[in-house]
């Protein structure tokens, strides 16, 4: 892990790591979180997005103690594919809660999740000192669930029908690990 002009820089493999800027909050960003298939396992897909309102977003992570926003960039292009968040950051208990979410869909797939997930658990554990990151995601999300099993998460629960999703209620299934798993 690196720092680079005073803002945080995590390289992996494939991709990179950096914070999110009031520079990635454009058209792209926005057809995103306005667009059903990308955004259909987001809270934020009840209501819709605009420039405005995703500027606010970026302010408040930014100025945020507890949460870690950053962008996920292909190395190859350097193109921002999607971000991840680590937050909020429970200081006290040592834990900290991911989020993420690849916007673009040529990237669907393709390990950069995964990729991201791991780079942000290894600055967790390595850089924070955190003891234990959760997550949790939709049952039916299948692809997230995926990339959490890959980088060692271990399925803690299930929180059944919990959630509304495409006419139906679905179940969130909670992961976690731990500094001193694998």
């Amino acid at each position: 892990m690196e720092e680079r002009t005073g803002n945080l820089f995590i390289k992996g493999e494939k991709i990179f790591l950096r914070e999110v800027d009031f520079t990635d909050v454009n058209e792209q960003y926005l057809r995103w979180m306005n667009d059903r298939e990308i955004n259909q396992y987001l809270e934020s897909r009840f209501f819709p997005q605009s420039l405005e309102k995703l500027e606010a977003f970026v302010r408040s992570m930014k100025e945020s103690k507890q949460h870690v926003f950053l962008a996920i960039i292909d190395n190859l292009a350097n193109e921002h594919i999607g971000n991840i968040k680590l937050g909020p950051i429970d200081w006290i208990h040592r834990r900290a809660e991911i989020g993420f979410l690849i916007g673009n869909k040529s990237y669907w797939g393709k390990g950069y999740a995964t990729e991201a997930i791991r780079l942000v658990v290894q600055y967790a554990f390595d850089t924070l000192n955190v003891h234990k990151v959760t997550a949790g995601c939709y049952s039916t999300n299948v692809g997230s669930v995926k990339a959490m099993e890959k980088v060692g998460f271990m399925q803690e629960g299930v929180l059944k029908e919990h959630c509304f999703c495409n006419g139906r209620y679905v179940d969130i299934i909670r992961f976690g690990i731990i500094k001193s798993e694998p």
